[in-house]
């Protein structure tokens, strides 16, 4: 007589396997699939890392730590930055931007699309051999390391007793302009502006729940920036929304939005007040900075007068001379500062077994 086809002949005579016994199995099988995993992301091969990968890789301070090194190294010959490059596509611009640390043994790219819904990449690969080494989404990275440039300005150049931030839009760059000023100075209240209550409202409570902050809405830019020690514009106006009158004495500016010539987001009285103006990279400054190249070429600045957060770092440039200086830092976000963050990011990435291995 034949067995019953739904038992197996390997079973016969056998206690089949209890559940305690077949879960155990599928332990080892995710755990074996993990480790495989793992030692893929460990190897040499390109990894893929989502936008979700990136942020719980890393921080905006974590940022401020891999863009320090890169400017403490900014003279090396070996370090080169290539400014943006825009080219009109569809609804929007693509823009294109790279860069190479001697220092780190990497270069890449940056680029992305400018218009609702645009996505960011950035591509890393290795001085020693020119590999891949990652293929990012860069979204949130960009956030990040923008924000780390104002951050380590803020260190470099605010009071050191500055409590009170104010802030000028409402955007995807506002939060992490925020955290990286909370990062390197004590403060105590935000004010916030924006064009619409809903968008001011919004961010007033972000900041209070993912950063521990005390924040409020104001109702006028003026309110926003009345008594701030330190101020934030992170807007894309074609006008300033900042004006010389309505700052007080010893107060530092991140004027982080306008990053094309047609851009300005400060006034000229401003930039003319201000002891230190500083910016990320002259070179970049002199294509995109409309607030410094409208007055260099009205013969009221000259480019000497501005120097790189590099020089503030290393000290080849003097900082703050006295508590009553307005000081300006004038971001406009450089391939050269996604590469090096892009570099600590994918590090991490590999140590901690995250991300997707690439063909």
């Amino acid at each position: 007589m034949g067995l019953p086809k739904a038992v197996s002949k390997k079973h016969v005579g056998k206690t089949p396997p209890s559940k305690k016994a077949r879960r155990k199995t599928a332990r080892k099988s995710s755990a074996a699939t993990a480790s495989k995993l793992t030692r893929e992301l460990a190897g040499n091969g390109p990894l893929y890392l989502s936008e979700a990968d990136v942020q719980q890789l890393a921080s905006v301070k974590d940022a401020m730590a891999a863009l320090e090194p890169l400017f403490e190294t900014w003279l090396d010959s070996a370090t080169v930055n290539l400014p943006r490059q825009r080219a009109p596509a569809g609804g929007g611009n693509f823009n294109l931007m790279g860069a190479a640390w001697g220092t780190g043994e990497v270069f890449g790219l940056k680029s992305y699309f400018s218009a609702a819904g645009g996505r960011y990449q950035v591509l890393l690969y290795s001085a020693r051999d020119g590999t891949l080494k990652a293929m990012i989404e860069a979204d949130h990275l960009g956030r990040m390391r923008t924000g780390a440039a104002s951050g380590l300005a803020t260190r470099l150049l605010a009071n050191p007793e500055a409590r009170v931030l104010g802030v000028i839009g409402a955007g995807r760059q506002a939060l992490t302009q925020v955290a990286a000023v909370c990062a390197v100075r004590k403060i105590e209240i935000v004010r916030v502006f924006a064009r619409t209550a809903e968008r001011r409202d919004s961010l007033a409570k972000q900041i209070e729940r993912d950063l521990r902050v005390a924040a409020e809405p104001a109702t006028s830019a003026e309110a926003a920036i009345g008594d701030a020690d330190v101020v934030a514009t992170v807007t894309t106006s074609a006008e300033p929304v900042l004006r010389a009158n309505w700052i007080k004495p010893g107060v530092h500016i991140n004027a982080v939005g306008a990053v094309a010539a047609e851009r300005r987001e400060i006034d000229t009285e401003i930039v003319l007040r201000a002891t230190v103006r500083a910016t990320d990279q002259l070179a970049q400054a002199r294509i995109e900075a409309g607030e410094y190249r409208d007055l260099v070429a009205a013969g009221r600045l000259r480019w000497e007068d501005v120097v790189e957060l590099g020089d503030l770092l290393t000290k080849k440039a003097p900082g703050r001379r006295s508590p009553a200086d307005v000081t300006l830092f004038k971001s406009l976000g450089m391939a050269l500062e996604d590469i090096a963050f892009a570099d600590l990011v994918v590090h991490r990435a590999r140590e901690r077994g995250i991300g997707r291995p690439m063909p």
